[in-house]
């Protein structure tokens, strides 16, 4: 039996749709942001992060415990409610969370797609770093490290020397990690292409 592909069930699908793709709303950051007060009737931009150029916008209002999202999809005008709940801290106040307008779970984060806004489980969305094989991982891992670091791999002021250090030999391993990945791809290729080559041949036979 096969397994892979785009068939629900068929074993590790093949592609699916980054989360990253997506437009989204973050309930924490609107709740830093002071958008989640009953009452409040506003607007919120998605923006370009390289040139700040706007790239779409929704408007929402609030109440005690509905939040309601106007937007429009293929030029046709919607109206989405999604429900708000809050859970008690340890230490006082309240964590705010959105309801999925589909399941109903808790969640911090909701996507946009054909069917408006939903959690990522309903949406069927993947984050792009589940689809990394060993060497992507890697790669990322080692991209987020050298964002701590200044031009060349220089210690940046105010970063404590041990730390550097640490940053460095995580640096290190994370190239270790892909080198010794691809020289584990490069055995099993040449171990592949030696066992065609032992193959004997088939004899000739006249038409």
């Amino acid at each position: 039996m096969g397994s892979g592909g785009t068939r629900w069930g068929a074993g590790r699908p093949g592609w699916h749709t980054k989360a990253e793709h997506c437009r989204r709303i973050d309930v924490r950051r609107w709740h830093r942001e002071g958008l989640l007060l009953a009452g409040i009737c506003s607007s919120w931009v998605w923006t370009d992060r390289e040139t700040g150029q706007q790239l779409a916008s929704i408007g929402f209002s609030v109440s005690e415990h509905h939040l309601s999202l106007r937007f429009s999809l293929d030029g046709t005008p919607l109206t989405q409610h999604v429900p708000l709940d809050r859970t008690p801290c340890t230490f006082g106040g309240a964590r705010p969370w959105f309801r999925c307008p589909r399941c109903s779970q808790r969640a911090a984060v909701l996507f946009l797609r054909r069917n408006g806004f939903a959690c990522r489980g309903c949406q069927r969305l993947v984050y792009a770093s589940q689809s990394d094989d060993v060497c992507g991982r890697a790669w990322r891992r080692q991209a987020k490290l050298e964002a701590r670091l200044g031009p060349d791999w220089a210690r940046p002021r105010g970063m404590h020397k041990r730390t550097y250090e640490r940053v460095l030999e995580l640096i290190f391993r994370c190239e270790d990690v892909r080198d010794r990945a691809l020289i584990a791809w490069a055995s099993r290729l040449a171990a592949r292409e030696g066992n065609a080559l032992s193959q004997p041949l088939e004899p000739l036979r006249a038409p």
